[in-house]
């Protein structure tokens, strides 16, 4: 597993700083009557970029997924697979660009009630190089992998807080797909049964 916080997020306190000055340039004031008042600018930006990491602790095997979900040729090739049951298939991926866009929040409650919520944009741009995926029976069962680049930016109210561009990492080992997570051939059409 490689989480996407460790190729975006730089220490919390950095990421703190960040928040902080993305708040003041953008004026979010907060005011005695505010309901952002209470926390006060310096925790509030401290305690969001804690939670902005917990966030972004998503897999990137996950964001690789849910595009190779909607790949006509893995689809095709997934259907070869099911039609030959125990049978491995090996398929080499061309460098590929996959774009992933996250809306994570905080919600911040009192005394039980959500008075205020802070969101976040976050836009991942990551290019895949030569990863091999492992078919059988017309599911992934894991991806030999290879190395990811690409870029990233988050934003808080609009804010850019981060901006970086991710050199080329290897990921290393295989990374097992296990069951839903996994894409997976579905007949286009219902299957009739014989009565």
């Amino acid at each position: 597993m490689l989480p996407l916080v460790d190729l975006l997020m730089p220490d919390d306190e950095v990421i703190a700083d960040r928040i902080k000055e993305a708040l003041t340039k953008r004026h979010v004031a907060l005011t005695t009557g505010d309901s952002l008042a209470a926390f006060g600018l310096g925790a509030m930006s401290g305690a969001l970029a804690t939670h902005l990491k917990t966030l972004l602790h998503i897999d990137v095997g996950d964001i690789f997924l849910g595009a190779w979900n909607k790949s006509v040729t893995l689809r095709q090739q997934l259907e070869k697979s099911a039609h030959a049951p125990g049978r491995d298939i090996f398929l080499q991926l061309a460098e590929h660009k996959i774009d992933s866009k996250h809306s994570p929040y905080v919600a911040l409650m009192k005394d039980g009630a959500e008075i205020a919520r802070v969101e976040f944009e976050t836009a991942i741009e990551l290019v895949l190089q030569g990863a091999v995926l492992h078919l059988r029976d017309g599911a992934i069962q894991d991806v030999q992998t290879g190395k990811v680049k690409g870029k990233g930016v988050v934003k808080c109210f609009g804010a850019v807080i981060l901006q970086k561009e991710i050199e080329g990492k290897a990921i290393p080992g295989t990374l097992t797909i296990e069951g839903t997570r996994a894409a997976a051939w579905m007949p286009t059409r219902r299957v009739r049964r014989a009565s």
